[in-house]
């Protein structure tokens, strides 16, 4: 069982990783402003190429409609951490911009749909926008 002393400096650190997490996010509000738009932009793009797709034809399990599905979400889960200042927000906005870079390539390439070259574009979009929360 831990001792009083190793709970207090967990304690310590948790509120000091919290503290410095909301000072990151407040010294770049912009940079925040900007991903949170992004999400919420690439969200409904992404949204209505999944639409696009199953009127298509292509069925909900299949692996494009599966990856839109999972970015619409993520993106919805980035833009709330974000708005939040959640202490997981630098995680969503890590595995937003690997998201969006699959869903770019893969829209890009869908040359069945004109749409799809506007959600590559929200999708690189996103990607830019989250990249100064990244690697600053």
């Amino acid at each position: 069982m831990p001792s009083d002393a190793s709970c207090i400096t967990l304690s310590s650190l948790w509120v000091e990783e919290t503290s410095m997490l909301a000072a990151r996010i407040g010294g770049a509000r912009a940079d925040v402003s900007r991903c949170i738009a992004a999400s919420l932009q690439c969200q409904v793009s992404c949204e209505e190429g999944m639409a696009r797709r199953v009127a298509r034809g292509e069925p909900l399990s299949g692996e494009v409609v599966r990856l839109l599905r999972q970015c619409a979400e993520l993106c919805e889960l980035n833009a709330r951490a974000l708005q939040k200042e959640s202490r997981l927000a630098r995680r969503t906005a890590s595995l937003c911009f690997d998201l969006a870079n699959l869903v770019a390539r893969a829209s890009w390439l869908d040359a069945e749909d004109r749409d799809s070259y506007t959600l590559a574009r929200d999708a690189l979009q996103l990607a830019r926008a989250c990249r100064p929360l990244l690697f600053a």
